[in-house]
């Protein structure tokens, strides 16, 4: 009986050892809480009011200039922008004055408030470049932006680290227009497909590949090489940047 008895109570202890393991590892097994909508549309008909929500004005270029992410691209808007729903300029501007160089390094950033991210979330936005007369006189009618480059960027923590120069910390980059600087020229004999849009132009990425919901920033980089006063580089715009989470 005895032996019965021990053998009874063995077996108890196991089964009360696997089921408060298997009670530990449910946990493991519990779906996450979802994700808020995150989703947002800013215009940047103020930059004070973009400010205002969070977003971060940051010049890194070597040297830096005096130029800075501003309403309208300068005092002067540039042209009219993609849309607007007030009566300023509508949209927000960088340019080769970022730079004091007269070929340096353009590394200027705009960045959004701090967002939670997932896979499936689609980000866009409007861009286009500055163009200016580039004919000499007696030649065929061209303009040109000297070769612009834009980037959107993500990080996948709360914190502003955006390097210095060709440096770009903690973010990496979703979308890479004109990488290679191919010029804009309106001379038909000229024109590349492939330069930075002179008109507004939309581009969109769908954001992937994380094993989990991330909190982080995006942010817009300036960024041009061998740019400034006797360099490449005009200036670029930007409107009606949207952020659609998945679950909406």
């Amino acid at each position: 009986m005895r032996k019965i008895n021990f053998l009874r109570i063995g077996i108890y202890a196991l089964v009360s050892v696997v089921l408060l393991q298997s009670c530990k590892d449910d946990s493991n097994l519990a779906a996450p809480p979802p994700v808020p909508d995150q989703s947002f549309v800013e215009e940047f008909d103020t930059v004070s009011a973009a400010l205002s929500r969070g977003w971060k004005l940051i010049n890194v270029s070597v040297p830096k200039g005096s130029g800075i992410w501003q309403q309208g691209g300068d005092i002067t808007p540039w042209f009219q922008a993609f849309s607007s729903n007030g009566s300023n300029a509508g949209f927000i501007g960088a340019d080769y004055l970022s730079t004091s160089a007269a070929a340096g390094i353009i590394s200027n950033w705009l960045v959004s408030p701090v967002v939670t991210y997932k896979n499936g979330d689609k980000i866009s936005f409007y861009t286009r470049t500055l163009i200016y007369n580039a004919a000499p006189p007696g030649a065929p009618v061209d303009s040109t932006d000297y070769a612009n480059r834009l980037q959107l960027l993500i990080s996948q923590n709360d914190g502003l680290n955006v390097g210095n120069g060709d440096e770009s910390g903690d973010f990496s980059a979703l979308i890479d227009i004109n990488p290679n600087y191919i010029e804009y020229h309106s001379n038909p004999a000229l024109y590349s497909p492939f330069a930075y849009p002179a008109r507004w132009t939309r581009f969109e990425t769908t954001i992937s590949g994380l094993n989990a919901p991330k909190t982080g920033r995006l942010a817009f980089r300036y960024f041009v090489e061998g740019a400034g006063s006797n360099g490449l580089g005009s200036g670029v715009a930007i409107d009606k940047v949207e952020f659609k989470s998945a679950s909406k």
